[in-house]
């Protein structure tokens, strides 16, 4: 299984030419039937089980975040890497080998009733058109990446696209880098804006622009309000904490060449003040310097001042001039710090042991889960972590599982 597919943030399927036609085309674009009334909570996690011919990702749904197991045979079965998604109740799922995203009512029996399909061919999209490319804005409108600079603008109740919608003033070719977009962990909504991490990168995802930048747009028309410039390489992971503070940190790609090339810029984390859109210019920082001077990667708030960061521990590598920086990019040398940003400290996780840096981790009802693959990404772990204490296994799955949501 290729693993740089999710881990990257653009690949052959997300490489999109735009299409001359405009028009969005929904298979089924009814507004979706009254459900049954449902008393339950619904929970889903994808899991991607690779096989000799290609994959096959299966969606499973449950009514607790303590359940123990997942019987795979009860999930519903979707080739290829397909991907899921909810807002209000609905939960999508990306077809893995198609442009379209269909939409289910979830049962109170964990049962899935078609409620829509909607095709993205005519922006471009071929292979499929991925949720993590997607930013559910709320139940009447979403964000799907185009040209990574670009977006479609779709309902998800009518399952209707609007059209695109440009950010004006976004270069895409600074000092012979080019720009990208991180995946739905770089994005938040919060109040009447959305935010969305843009950065400058090479063909390997090695080199990095020192500075990165934040688009703003209105939830009300969609448009650009304004481009923030943030100070940090590689901005790829927004999270946010109990005040509304954002914050913005790299993902695992800008974390190599401080480690192999002079010169290279160093990681930070940003932050955007509850209430604001500005860069709080004299709160941005390096991690570096609470984890005994590693690099560090993927930032994400717990609560009560409290976050978790991967951190590569170099002591464990030979690092050379000709070391590849998937070794460090890729490799089972990273593991997860908690962060206190009141103290300035940070402690590591043993109990979690040594993992790849670009873990992923679900805020669900103020509960952390991070899920944690094995290094062949046969099986994946998810974990429970707290501001304190242990952390808990709450159970293992087949196949390579980044997909975890509450859908109602």
């Amino acid at each position: 299984m290729s693993t740089f597919r999710r881990f990257a943030t653009a690949s052959a399927a997300t490489s999109l030419l735009l299409s001359s036609a405009l028009v969005g085309c929904g298979d089924d674009d009814k507004t979706p039937p009254d459900p049954t009334p449902t008393e339950k909570p619904a929970y889903s996690l994808a899991t991607t089980v690779s096989q000799t011919n290609g994959a096959v990702t299966y969606v499973s749904l449950f009514d607790s975040l303590d359940v123990t197991s997942l019987d795979l045979t009860k999930a519903s079965e979707h080739s290829g890497y397909a991907t899921i998604g909810a807002v209000e109740g609905q939960l999508f799922v990306g077809d893995g080998e198609k442009p379209e995203i269909s939409r289910f009512t979830v049962g109170d029996d964990g049962s899935l009733v078609a409620a829509g399909r909607i095709s993205f061919a005519n922006y471009g999209f071929t292979a499929s058109a991925p949720l993590y490319l997607n930013q559910f804005v709320d139940s009447t409108r979403a964000y799907m990446s185009l040209e990574e600079s670009r977006r479609v603008v779709w309902n998800p109740t009518t399952m209707q696209i609007s059209g695109t919608a440009d950010a004006p003033g976004l270069v895409r070719e600074r000092e012979g880098l080019v720009v990208k977009t991180g995946f739905d962990r770089a994005r938040v909504t919060r109040g009447n804006d959305v935010f969305q991490a843009f950065y400058w990168t090479d063909g390997n995802y090695f080199d990095f622009l020192p500075t990165s930048q934040i688009a703003v747009y209105s939830k009300t028309n969609d448009s650009l309000v304004k481009l923030l410039d943030a100070p940090c390489p590689g901005l790829d992971v927004a999270t946010q904490d109990e005040a509304g503070n954002l914050y913005f940190s790299n993902w695992v790609f800008s974390s190599a060449a401080p480690l192999l090339k002079d010169g290279a810029p160093d990681t930070c984390v940003v932050r955007i003040k509850a209430g604001e859109t500005e860069i709080d210019a004299a709160w941005t920082r390096s991690l570096s310097s609470l984890v005994g001077g590693r690099q560090t990667a993927a930032f994400r708030y717990l609560g009560n001042d409290v976050g978790v960061v991967a951190v590569f521990h170099h002591e464990n590598v030979d690092i050379t001039p000709t070391t590849a920086p998937g070794v460090i990019t890729g490799g089972l040398h990273w593991k997860l710090w908690r962060v206190n940003l009141a103290t300035n400290s940070a402690t590591p996780i043993d109990e979690l042991g040594f993992i790849a840096g670009g873990y992923y981790a679900f805020n669900i009802e103020g509960r952390t889960f991070l899920l944690l693959p094995t290094a062949d990404y046969a099986r994946t772990a998810i974990w429970e972590l707290g501001v304190s204490g242990t952390p808990v296994k709450r159970f293992e799955v087949q196949g390579w599982a980044y997909q975890f949501l509450q859908v109602r």
